[in-house]
């Protein structure tokens, strides 16, 4: 019978149990997802990199001989030629290439000892195919390092076959047997390929990620050394004791080194285990806030269903009913609905795993396997939250029936005051009576008050984080090639005759092997009067002139090297320093590059022997490719990266809106509880003649002042987060996370915030216009 009595009482309140549901749901909910996604991926991929040989570190370094290098009889040969780059040397002399590599490696052993090492060879190649602008990394095989690792098929053994990596080719409709162009010639696919080192396809400066647009590539060692594309050399590193390689070398004595990166910290290969780490974290963390958050509101309404029950349970009581006989209905109403709500989650949560799985896929470059069933993240994601559940619900209710039942058929009465309340019942000392019960009521119960304000500050937190993430990707990738006029860049064949510019065509210098400092720069040479690449700041002004004496810098580089607008900098070229004031910051985040007049750079790069040196053009038109070695469209490059834009895009989206329902399940819970604590209080306010305007104004809008507060609270954590990432992604991977605070963003987020304050109060308003004058009545004449 008092279950049943019990059971009735939670029935009409239907729309409380409704809202709590949600959020225990999303508790159970993203916990499981978390796990079982990445569960899906970890287990794969820790098999994959320990039997492919992954390596521990890498070596880059210069593209060119060294001026220690270029002292060797047979390199100063090379240079006498011109040839002076690595790429260079090995088309023309690949003997003596193989001899500066073997040096170099014996040099780094000799000073790294307990460190083995491995020539790493790629090619990049930009190709069309599907009617859209590609990108081809082509790997050498390796012998001892970064091993190829067959998903499907079998490794190429003719000169016309290929492999290619799995999401690629799914991607594209390419199956085993099919046939596959690249660089004008058909290649018969013979299976899918992962290279270990490239577990996510940054295959640039960029972070263009755009899995059905950029391929891995394996192909016999005689085809790859016959295939025309870019081609680049770093050293792969293992360590063969336990101790880690120390990053910090002595540049004289390993001149030709410019990095040495741990895997853990290169974003191509080692961005995976912080995502596979950070992304269980962070599934449990969101899990727990969200739980504890729904385990207090169950224990306030648990609190507030037996104070407006206490006299039923003080006769209860008085008729012999014994304390525990009281509280099991109360307890078993509470835990088996968590458990049904619990229960839910792991199902929507195991469901969406999968989705999951297959967007981490969607861009890192991994094996994986079918998600199965775990109990022990069933155990985790059920029965640890209900256990606290259980306890804090048992707890209140015991406690609560320990009283007697004289007591409990007294009505209850709050005689003191928290410290919130008093500190606000200070503040207010001369303020109305009206405006002191408007600010006091709401925080009477202080645990009801934290979970509203700390559940206001997640959300509001995470829609301003959403507003800063905005066009996030697009600045690190091609939010600059908005701003400029070129469609193509081009690089020439020097091997011929180049025809001299015309209409529609600009010349540019670029020198990749310069030093600012340790930090390795690229510069750039362009006219100051050039109409096809002009620079701009962040404020969209033109600075392009300014090259005509200074330097131009990209943010990405000023904010890595803490330059200033009017710093000088020192630029190292071989062995001579130059100097030039910066007199200014293009807004780009996807290279370290200065810009300066070509002329100037040309005869810096040329030892003042010429003026006129150019590495290629930009141009409105395709540029014949019979003079130009590689044609780079800048649409495709655009293309590329609208993938990681839209993935962007989305999770911003998801952020806003499961906020969004968290806060409108807090406001409306905690608002319904107020209506109900304040039931005789408001049919009071409206006997003594107050308008439905007024008491609304009076029981419900202090919150909203409350949430204004919680809002504001949150802009300098959110800024405080923005600057932490910032420093994090820069000190671990050198990269530059473009995250940007516009004030025009926080009325956006104010906006948000008054439509989930009007959802999540409605009910309660509506609420307290049905309450009816006579009820006050009622409980004075009882």
């Amino acid at each position: 019978m008092l279950l049943k009595n019990v059971l009735k009482t939670l029935q009409r309140k239907w729309m409380q149990l409704a809202a709590i549901g949600i959020i225990v749901i999303f508790s159970s909910m993203i916990y499981t997802m978390m796990f079982y996604g990445l569960s899906g991926i970890a287990e794969p991929t820790t098999t994959y990199l320990e039997e492919s040989v992954q390596e521990d570190f890498s070596v880059e370094m210069l593209s060119m001989v060294t001026a220690e290098e270029s002292q060797y009889p047979i390199v100063r040969n090379l240079l006498s030629r011109n040839i002076y780059t690595l790429e260079d040397i090995k088309k023309s002399e690949p003997v003596t290439f193989q001899k500066l590599m073997d040096s170099r490696i014996k040099s780094f052993e000799e000073i790294y000892s307990g460190f083995s090492l491995e020539l790493r060879e790629y090619k990049t190649l930009d190709f069309e195919y599907g009617g859209k602008s590609n990108k081809a990394l082509i790997a050498k095989d390796s012998e001892r390092i970064n091993l190829s690792y067959m998903e499907e098929g079998v490794k190429p053994s003719k000169d016309n076959e290929i492999a290619l990596n799995k999401i690629y080719a799914d991607k594209n409709l390419i199956k085993i047997g099919d046939s596959f162009t690249l660089e004008n010639r058909s290649y018969k696919v013979t299976g899918f390929v992962l290279f270990p080192d490239y577990t996510l396809p940054t295959f640039d400066n960029t972070f263009n990620v755009d899995t059905g647009l950029q391929v891995l590539v394996l192909m016999t060692d005689r085809e790859y050394e016959d295939i025309d594309a870019k081609e680049g050399f770093r050293l792969s590193g293992t360590n063969l004791t336990d101790s880690e390689i120390d990053t910090a070398y002595d540049k004289d004595k390993l001149p030709f080194v410019t990095q040495i990166i741990r895997t853990a910290t290169n974003m191509r290969s080692g961005a995976i285990y912080d995502e596979l780490t950070q992304g269980r974290v962070t599934g449990l963390v969101l899990s727990i806030f969200i739980a504890a958050i729904a385990v207090i509101i169950v224990s306030i309404m648990i609190s507030n269903l037996l104070h407006s029950e206490r006299g039923q349970i003080g006769i209860l009581k008085a008729m012999g009913y014994r304390r525990l006989e009281i509280a099991v209905p109360y307890f078993l109403s509470v835990v088996i609905m968590a458990f049904i709500m619990l229960i839910i989650g792991y199902i929507i949560g195991s469901y969406y795993a999968e989705p999951l799985k297959r967007l981490y896929l969607d861009f890192y470059l991994l094996p994986a396997v079918r998600i199965a069933q775990s109990i022990t993240v069933f155990a985790t994601a059920i029965f640890v939250p209900l256990f606290f559940f259980a306890v804090f619900s048992g707890a209140i209710i015991y406690r609560m029936l320990g009283e007697g039942p004289l007591e409990l058929l007294k009505p209850h009465e709050t005689t003191s005051l928290n410290w919130l309340s008093k500190y606000v019942s200070r503040l207010l000392t001369k303020a109305k009576g009206k405006t002191k019960f408007k600010y006091l009521h709401a925080i009477r119960s202080t645990g009801s008050f934290a979970i509203f304000f700390i559940g206001i500050m997640f959300s509001t937190l995470l829609i301003t984080f959403s507003f800063m993430m905005n066009g996030m990707m697009e600045r690190m990738t091609v939010g600059y090639l908005h701003n400029v006029d070129y469609k193509y860049q081009s690089y020439a064949d020097f091997t011929k005759r180049i025809p001299e510019p015309k209409s529609g065509e600009e010349k540019f210098l670029i020198y990749p092997f310069a030093y600012i400092g340790d930090k390795v720069v690229s510069l750039e040479g362009l006219s100051p009067e050039n109409r096809l690449y002009k620079l701009y700041n962040e404020s969209g002004e033109d600075i392009t002139g300014h090259i005509q004496n200074d330097a131009v810098i990209t943010k990405q580089l000023s904010l890595k090297l803490d330059i200033r607008e009017g710093d000088t900098i020192k630029i190292k070229v071989n062995k001579d320093y130059y100097s030039f004031t910066v007199a200014g910051f293009t807004d780009e985040y996807t290279s370290d590059t200065v810009y300066l007049n070509i002329s100037r750079l040309s005869n810096i790069v040329s030892e003042n022997k010429t003026s006129r040196l150019y590495s290629g053009i930009y141009s409105t038109s395709e540029p014949s490719s019979e003079y130009y070695s590689m044609i780079i469209s800048k649409e495709g490059i655009i293309e590329q990266s609208k993938s990681m834009a839209n993935y962007t895009d989305f999770m911003i989206n998801i952020m806003i809106w499961s906020s969004a329902v968290i806060s409108a399940s807090i406001l409306f819970v905690l608002t319904s509880f107020t209506v109900e604590k304040n039931y005789y209080a408001i049919s009071l306010l409206k006997v003594l003649g107050y308008k439905r305007r007024e008491v609304n104004s009076m029981i419900l809008n202090s919150y909203f002042v409350y949430a204004l507060i919680s809002y504001a609270a949150s802009m300098p954590i959110a800024l405080a987060i923005l600057k932490w990432m910032e420093t994090l992604f820069l000190e671990e991977y050198g990269i530059i996370i473009p995250l940007k605070f516009n004030p025009a963003d926080m009325l956006k987020g104010l906006a948000i915030l008054v439509a989930i304050f009007l959802i999540g109060t409605y009910a309660s308003r509506r609420k307290i216009a049905n309450i009816p004058l006579q009820e006050v009545l009622k409980t004075y004449g009882e």
